[in-house]
């Protein structure tokens, strides 16, 4: 009969660390793949306990039965990682906001001063 201590470097956790370096292994290679510099990797362990009885051979009895809690251990490792893409722009000028018929517009505002270079120029 095999006992276990229950520490995450216990073999019966064998499988927790190699889910959990994958994981891992896959988070960085995608972060320098999108060039993210913020990553997290999260390791969730549920514990449950299922109560049962055991029936097992007697020395005075004959058969005989106790009961006894069996652990369950259930994991998940989930990663993210923050890609931000983000691109700005503005617009700028001299507009006035009209509405007309329920509708929004923004129309130029034309400076009431002529310009040398005005082709609409009346002389």
């Amino acid at each position: 009969m095999k006992t276990h201590k229950l520490l995450i470097t216990d073999e019966i956790f064998e499988e927790v660390r190699k889910n959990f370096n994958s994981v891992l292994m896959k988070t960085l290679h995608t972060m320098r793949n999108k060039g993210s510099d913020n990553g997290k990797v999260n390791l969730e362990l549920k514990i449950s306990f299922e109560h049962d009885t055991l029936e097992y051979n007697g020395f005075v009895f004959g058969k005989e039965t106790r009961e006894y809690t069996n652990p369950i251990f259930e994991h998940k490792v989930t990663s993210s990682i923050q890609i931000k893409d983000e691109v700005t722009g503005r617009i700028k000028g001299k507009y006035e906001l009209i509405s007309e018929d329920e509708n929004y517009y923004i129309q130029e505002i034309e400076s009431p001063q002529c310009s040398f270079f005005d082709n609409n120029l009346e002389l």
